[in-house]
């Protein structure tokens, strides 16, 4: 799965066990209009210094001619559970619920990945100094494998080898 992939798959598993309309569970890019009311919300946040490639692999498919690259990596997340109340302040553990949820075990089973909590949860709140944000982060590790095949042109190196009946010419 692409990156923009996973971190789709991480906030449809958290907008659905947590019970918030998805409009709500933002995929951070570069940019994004945060709600303005006092409920909360959640960004998926994709951390590129902390992914990590475990291997790539390449198989050659000679009779179809292709390729197939494939790269299996640890690709790090983050999930901020943020309001302008004490609701992200009573609900932010319920992403690691999330994570490992029956729910989040089937859409990862049918994607081909794997969900990992990334160490504790951080209190960022303090962050916005004498502001009411209450702002939660989560890390998320999550175990990929992505794959793309494309087709090669082939070498052949060899002529077909000589048959019987063939007429050989050889060289003086």
């Amino acid at each position: 799965m692409t990156i923009t992939a996973i971190g789709q798959l991480l906030a449809d598993i958290l907008a659905t066990y947590m019970g918030i309309d998805p409009a709500r569970v933002i995929l951070a890019g570069e940019t994004y209009d945060a709600p303005k009311d006092k409920d909360i919300y959640i960004l998926v946040i994709h951390d590129p210094v902390g992914g990590e490639t475990i291997g790539i692999n390449s198989s050659l498919e000679a009779g179809a001619g292709t390729e197939t690259m494939g790269r299996a990596a640890h690709e790090r997340f983050a999930v901020e559970v943020i309001s302008r109340n004490r609701t992200a302040t009573d609900r932010f553990q319920e992403v690691l619920f999330a994570i490992k949820s029956v729910i989040a075990t089937q859409l990862a089973e049918t994607n081909g990945v794997r969900f990992f909590r990334g160490g504790d949860a951080l209190d960022l709140s303090a962050i916005e100094g004498a502001g009411p944000l209450r702002r939660y982060r989560i890390p998320v590790i999550v175990s990929n494998v992505q794959t793309k095949t494309v087709a090669v042109p082939m070498i052949d190196k060899y002529p077909p080898a000589a048959t019987i009946g063939d007429t050989l010419e050889l060289e003086a």
